[in-house]
């Protein structure tokens, strides 16, 4: 089996502020931010973080720019502001943008680059994961995979920590890299169909 490596793509987004994540006491370090009702961690550099206005309202649009690795392996997206500025609130198409799916810097959409790519369910098999419904997902996850024939086409693989336990149980479709997280048995048909285009 080949090594996965990280991979690193720019990306452009519309989230919703949710708060900030500071270090050392005082210096803003992350933002959280909601993207198609997932929360999600923007990282700011030094230069950002030393201009961030603390006066930024919870519930605020904010556009931000940057780039985006995908620890393939552990399964883990990582975000990293280069800019972010205040916007009106977008229309209801603008608030399910992703960070996969938006423009790269090549201005080639990243869904394009990543239609070629083989499809992947990174599934957590750490003990918050697993102990809480992970591992029978994982196992529903096969079992149907065999039963519609796309057990060639279709790889599931056991990560490490996806860094949200108390989300859990966790997993990442690939090449998309949608995060699913609190994944119920009941949920196994639908992620599917609409991943995988089977009705």
């Amino acid at each position: 089996m080949s090594k996965l490596l990280a991979e690193m793509t720019n990306f452009q987004i519309l989230a919703q502020f949710l708060g900030v994540i500071l270090k050392d006491g005082d210096r803003v370090k992350y933002l959280k931010v909601a993207i198609a009702s997932q929360e999600y961690r923007v990282k700011l550099p030094k230069a950002l973080s030393q201009s961030f206005d603390q006066k930024l309202s919870i519930g605020s649009w904010l556009k931000i720019e940057g780039s985006q690795t995908l620890d393939r392996k552990k399964g883990i997206l990582k975000l990293e502001a280069s800019s972010f500025s205040v916007v009106n609130a977008p229309n209801s198409e603008l608030n399910k943008l992703e960070p996969s799916l938006t423009q790269s810097a090549d201005s080639q959409p990243v869904a394009d680059k990543n239609k070629n790519k083989a499809p992947c369910i990174l599934i957590c098999q750490k003990s918050d994961c697993w102990q809480h419904g992970g591992k029978e997902v994982y196992q529903k996850l096969e079992q149907e995979l065999r039963d519609r024939g796309l057990s060639d086409r279709v790889q599931i693989q056991k990560t490490g920590c996806q860094k949200q336990c108390k989300q859990a149980p966790n997993l990442v479709i690939m090449p998309n890299k949608d995060r699913h997280s609190r994944v119920k048995l009941s949920q196994v048909d639908s992620l599917l169909n609409r991943y995988f285009g089977l009705n």
